[in-house]
Parts: structure tokens; C-alpha cells; sequence
């Protein structure tokens, strides 16, 4: 277990965007990293990055999925971020990422199904598995709220993420519906929209019902995917948009694209980060957990209010689509 001081302040332009932006910077709650490996029925080890406060608690849980072919863990520059706000933040690595030897190159349209269902079954794993961390882990105790859990994701992951949280989706080959019982997520945090992904339905964030923030860019590749594709289907979306869909957040940055310029998927980080668009990600949606995982009507306001600080809005948009 290692304790490591959040040292993310040099990633952030305070000065340019401004005291009005919503806690750009790294919390006041020192955060804990530390690995922990959780055994399916199946036997298969699933391996968790945690990061959580070192002190106090109980903070709402954020299990974290991270994309396709992705290095497990890899996304500390909002996870930690997260975590010194006050969340405890599990980072599961799924079969498909590129830490267990999987390579995504070699996937063909027919394994997608397998790939999917796998990945909800790990986020319902981490869920059933909390008092064992805690047990297992002895500095997590008193540290993890039962009662408050959120779903996030990038790319793929967020895909698992609306996987879910309500969303169903029709294997086009199979014509088998794929859906998780799952109903314990009270929020769905999305990191590079996946309506963007040419084998989705556009916005299949609509589709839900629960409190959703989505975030994207305009050189995220998926939507030129969608446009130059070659992919010979796209799932079909089983659930109906609901009339009544409220509580989504739309964050829109200029000329981020789907890896925030080497801030996540890969390891280790690169450089050079687009330390604007990290700071105004991190803020929006830690202003998006507390409002709905914590319930802080300022926090809310904030949100509700699509207005970002004069510097942030040159190249960014929040909105309520």
C-alpha cells in the first residue's frame, strides 16, 4: 500500500481559468493507492486499483472501466482527482486490456458480445466483493459508503458503464439481447461519448434514466469512426429513450481527442498533457459526483447553471442536452 500525495496542482492553469471554476485542483483529503485482487466464481482473479482518502469517511464508491485494449489503473489523472474530493475509486482491469497480454487488433465483430458481457459482470463483481476489501484491506475500513455507488467509464468503458445502468443492447448476428440485472448505480459518469462508437446506436446515453454526465472532444476519433466505418454492424439499442430523461450533463472541450492527449489508456502517461482540458474535466465532474453522489446543491447549481468560468468557455461547453 502506498500513500501518495495528490502532486496534480502542476497540471492545473489555475490562474488562466480562473477562483469561479469548480475544484480544479487536487482535494484537501490526502489519497491512498493500493492493489487488491478479487476471484470470480469462475476462478478468474480480477485485478483492482484502489484510490481513497487516507482519512475519514464513509465516500460514496466510483468503479471505474477503463477502455478497449486500455492499460488497467491508467487513469489516476481523474481518478486521484476524484479520490481527494472524498470517493473511494476502484479500477478494475478487464480481460480485454492490453496489461494481460489481450491485443484488440485481433478481435473480430462475433467476440464482441463475450467481451461485453464480461466486462458488466466485473462491475457487478467489484460491488459484491466491498467487504472483502475492506476486509482484505484494513485502511479502506469505515471508508466506503454501501449505500452510494457510480458507474464511469472511457470509451468501451463507458459503454460497460451504460451496459450497466439500464441500457440494452441486440447482438446483431445472435439477435440476443444483452443486458445486466444490475441496479445499484446511482449516477453513470461517461469519458469520450460512446454514441461516437460506430458499433452504438447514437447517444445510447439517452436511453437511461439515472443522473448521467458525458464528456467528449472535438477530435475524439470516434465520431469519424462513425463516419468512415467499415465495420459491418452496429448493436442495435433495445431500450426506448424515455421522455422524461433529465440530469444529463454534456461537457464539450475543443480539440481534445479520445486519449486527453495521452492522459489515460496508456503507460506510462505521456507528455505533453493538455493540462487545460484535464483541469476542466476534473472540475465538471467532480462538480457532477457531488451533486449527485453526495447530493451538494452548490454543486448542483454549478452544473445546472452551463456556465464555466469566461477562459474555460473559449474552448469548452457545458450543457443539458
Amino acid at each position: 500500500m502506498i500513500k501518495l500525495l495528490l502532486l496534480l496542482t502542476f497540471l492545473l492553469p489555475t490562474a488562466s481559468l480562473g477562483a469561479d471554476a469548480y475544484k480544479l485542483n487536487s482535494g484537501p483529503l490526502d489519497v491512498v493507492v493500493a492493489d487488491h485482487v478479487v476471484i470470480d466464481q469462475g476462478d478468474r482473479a480480477l485485478a483492482l486499483r484502489l484510490a481513497y482518502p487516507s482519512s475519514g469517511g464513509p465516500y460514496p464508491v466510483v468503479v471505474l472501466s477503463h477502455g478497449g485494449g486500455c492499460i488497467g489503473g491508467s487513469y489516476s489523472v481523474v481518478g486521484d482527482h476524484w479520490a481527494s474530493h472524498g470517493y473511494v475509486v476502484i479500477q478494475p482491469t478487464h480481460p480485454d486490456s492490453k496489461s494481460t497480454g489481450f491485443d484488440m487488433a485481433n478481435v473480430e465483430p462475433r467476440m464482441m458480445e463475450g467481451i461485453i458481457r464480461q466486462r458488466m459482470s466485473d462491475m457487478s463483481l467489484v460491488l459484491d466483493h466491498l467487504s472483502d476489501i475492506e476486509a482484505e484491506t484494513p485502511a479502506v475500513a469505515g471508508k466506503i459508503d454501501y449505500e452510494t455507488f457510480v458507474a464511469a467509464g472511457h470509451s468501451m468503458g463507458a459503454a460497460t458503464t451504460l451496459s450497466v445502468t439500464g441500457m440494452v443492447i441486440e447482438n446483431p448476428f445472435t439477435k440476443q439481447k444483452i443486458e445486466s440485472p444490475e441496479n445499484r448505480f446511482k449516477a453513470a459518469l461517461l469519458l469520450s461519448e460512446p454514441g461516437h462508437n460506430p458499433t452504438l446506436p447514437q447517444e445510447p446515453w439517452r436511453s437511461i434514466t439515472i443522473p448521467t454526465f458525458v464528456y467528449t472532444g472535438t477530435d475524439d476519433y470516434g465520431s469519424l469512426s462513425r463516419d468512415n466505418s467499415n465495420i459491418p454492424f452496429q448493436y442495435n439499442l433495445v431500450s426506448e429513450t424515455p421522455d422524461d430523461a433529465t440530469d444529463k450533463h454534456y461537457l464539450w472541450i475543443d480539440g481534445v481527442d479520445h486519449y486527453l492527449s495521452g492522459g489515460w489508456c496508456r503507460a506510462p502517461l505521456e507528455e505533453p498533457y493538455d493540462r487545460e482540458a484535464i483541469a476542466i474535466l476534473n472540475g465538471v465532474s467532480t462538480a457532477f459526483l457531488d451533486a449527485y453522489a453526495k447530493f451538494d446543491q452548490a454543486a448542483l447549481a454549478f452544473l445546472r447553471s452551463n456556465n464555466l468560468p469566461d477562459s474555460a468557455g473559449s474552448r469548452s461547453k457545458l450543457s443539458q442536452p
